[in-house]
């Protein structure tokens, strides 16, 4: 196999990014992209969640150190903290301490996303259930942009 098949036979991701994905990815919801500003969230929050996200392996709430943000973001801690207590009022975030079962001591946060997922999930309802009112009373409404307001970046993503 010549290097152009090989290329070719990769995913569009690894296409894009190559081989600085050996590292990793965080996969981040259009939903979340699209309905940010509806929810709430500025560039700063939506950073600090996805640098969390980052931390995601598994069913668990990831739970990095605030220490460990800050760093990555360059900033200081208070500034971490301050990013995550404006997502725990805007509702899209639940903060539980994490403790050594050793010592009993805190040692991280654990960081739980999962009202964000819900009032994504509501927000793209919503907006669904609009647009079929406005489908029932004119049947062209749509038109061109279906693919934008039913469907996304889906076809962007491959999904």
């Amino acid at each position: 196999m010549n290097m152009t098949q090989k290329k070719q036979d990769k995913s569009k991701i690894i296409q894009i990014w190559g081989d600085i994905l050996d590292e990793g990815f965080t996969s981040v919801p259009n939903l979340l992209l699209r309905y940010r500003s509806i929810l709430g969230i500025k560039p700063q929050h939506l950073s600090l969640i996805i640098d969390i996200m980052s931390f995601k392996w598994d069913i668990y709430s990831p739970f990095p150190s605030y220490t460990t943000l800050a760093r990555r973001a360059g900033v200081d801690e208070r500034t971490i903290k301050r990013i995550t207590q404006d997502l725990e009022e805007l509702g899209l975030l639940i903060k539980e301490p994490r403790f050594d079962g050793a010592t009993g001591a805190q040692i991280t946060t654990i960081f739980d996303f999962r009202p964000l997922v819900k009032k994504l999930t509501e927000e793209r309802n919503r907006i669904l259930g609009e647009n079929s009112k406005d489908i029932d009373r004119d049947e062209g409404f749509l038109g061109g942009d279906k693919n934008v307001i039913r469907g996304g970046d889906k076809n962007v993503t491959g999904g």
